[in-house]
């Protein structure tokens, strides 16, 4: 397999895992909904910073920093998971405060940038399994013969196919038409997100406890 092979493998192998919703998904569409396009790309760009470091780890043999750590594996878990829940708890909560009006993006042009990004960078490395996961992808694309300038190529697609991503979804879901469907029926969708993310913290958590 071809240098050029084993970087656009790698990088297709990642793309595909957009399609699959996740925790990282619902953040960033949640935020671009509620609080505009702005604060969508900054908590995309926490996101992507997130994939960056797990994908970084993977493919350059830092994995057992993490994975290999038995306790501080499960501490990650449970302590991401308990983010997750605290997030999804607060959402719940004042939900119908999320209204799209004025004062909602009014509310998010005087929120520090780096509330944004932190939600989405925690967001992300809330699960360490991930870490994992890119390893099954370069595990299947590497060799022990891949040049170190390939794995960075390949690492550096990574980041930017997800910077795009998160990038396309905050500009889709920022659209007037979008927010306005998103005003009507908010409160719904707030609950479902807030409870689909709540059940990702759970699991994070109960995997950590049973150290799975």
């Amino acid at each position: 397999m071809d240098e050029m092979h084993v970087i656009i493998l790698t990088i297709g192998l990642f793309i595909l895992t957009f399609i699959n919703p996740g925790a990282n998904l619902l953040i960033v569409v949640q935020t671009s909904l509620s609080s505009g396009k702005n604060a969508g790309l900054l908590t995309g760009l926490g996101v992507a910073l997130g994939d960056a470091i797990y994908s970084g780890l993977g493919l350059f043999g830092m994995t057992a920093l993490i994975a290999e750590g038995g306790t501080l594996f499960s501490a990650i878990k449970i302590g991401g998971g308990l983010y997750l829940v605290w997030y999804a708890y607060n959402m719940l909560r004042h939900r119908q405060e999320l209204y799209m009006g004025i004062g909602a993006v009014a509310t998010a042009s005087v929120t520090p940038w780096y509330v944004f990004f932190r939600r989405g960078l925690l967001t992300d490395l809330s699960n360490p399994q991930t870490v994992l996961f890119f390893i099954s992808i370069f595990s299947v694309t590497l060799t022990p013969t891949t040049p170190a300038w390939a794995k960075m190529i390949a690492w550096l697609g990574i980041i930017l196919a997800s910077v795009l991503w998160r990038s396309l979804l905050s500009m889709a879901f920022s659209r007037p038409a979008a927010r306005r469907v998103y005003s009507k029926i908010q409160h719904l969708l707030s609950g479902i997100i807030g409870v689909a993310v709540g059940a990702f913290g759970l699991r994070l958590i109960y995997e950590g406890i049973t150290r799975r």
